[in-house]
C-alpha cells in the first residue's frame, strides 16, 4: 500500500496547465522559432497572459523548464545506458547518437529550444543549472571507473566537462549549419569523445 497522498484535483489542475504551457510552447518554438510571443504560448495553452505569468516569471524561465524537461529524458537515456552491459566508449557514443535522433524527428524544435537555452545560461549567474548536464555526463565516467576502462590520470570531473564541451560544441555547429549531416557528426564526435576517456 502507497504511503502517497493523492493528488488534490486543484493541484492536478496546475500540473494540466503547466504541461498545456509546455506542450504549447515547444510546439511554437518548433514553427515560430525565437518570434513566439508569450500571448502566442498562452493563448495556444488555452489560458489567459495572467496564468502564463501565474507559471513562468517569463519566457526565459519557461524556456528554462524546457531545458529541465530536456535534462529528464537525458538522464532516462543515461540511466538507460548504465543498465545495459555496454563499455563506457559505447555509452558515451550512444548518448550522443540519442541527441542526433531526438534533434533528426524534430529539428526546428531543437535547434530553437538549445539555441535559447545556450542564449539563458552563457549569460546566467546561477551556475547550478549549467552544471545538470555535467553531473549526467559524470554518472557515465563514474561507473566507467568502476568498470576500469576510463583513464585516471585526470580528475573525473574534468573528464565530465571535456566530453560535455564536446557535446555542446557539435550541438552549436549543427544549430548554425542546416546541412550538417547530424547523425555522422554525433556519431563521430561521440568516438572522439570517448577515445579522450580510455586509459592510456
Amino acid at each position: 500500500m502507497s504511503d502517497a497522498a493523492p493528488v488534490g484535483r486543484r493541484e492536478k489542475n496546475k500540473q494540466q496547465t503547466r504541461d498545456r504551457l509546455l506542450t504549447a510552447a515547444r510546439e511554437l518554438l518548433g514553427t515560430r522559432g525565437t518570434d513566439a510571443t508569450v500571448e502566442e504560448i498562452a493563448e495556444r495553452a488555452e489560458v489567459s497572459r495572467a496564468t502564463f505569468f501565474n507559471y513562468f516569471p517569463s519566457k526565459d524561465d519557461l524556456v528554462g523548464a524546457l531545458y529541465v524537461e530536456l535534462m529528464g529524458l537525458f538522464s532516462r537515456v543515461v540511466d538507460s545506458m548504465l543498465r545495459q552491459p555496454l563499455s563506457t566508449y559505447d555509452r558515451v557514443v550512444g548518448v550522443f547518437i540519442d541527441f542526433a535522433q531526438t534533434s533528426e524527428a524534430d529539428p526546428d524544435y531543437m535547434r530553437v529550444v538549445t539555441g535559447e537555452i545556450e542564449r539563458i545560461y552563457s549569460a546566467s549567474e546561477n551556475p547550478e543549472r549549467s552544471h545538470l548536464f555535467t553531473a549526467q555526463v559524470r554518472r557515465l565516467i563514474d561507473a566507467g571507473l568502476e568498470q576500469g576502462d576510463v583513464r585516471t590520470d585526470h580528475p573525473v570531473e574534468f573528464l565530465a566537462q571535456m566530453v560535455a564541451a564536446i557535446y555542446v560544441s557539435t550541438m552549436r555547429y549543427w544549430r548554425l549549419d542546416p546541412d550538417l549531416k547530424i547523425i555522422e557528426t554525433f556519431e563521430r564526435a561521440g568516438r572522439y569523445a570517448a577515445e579522450s576517456l580510455m586509459p592510456r
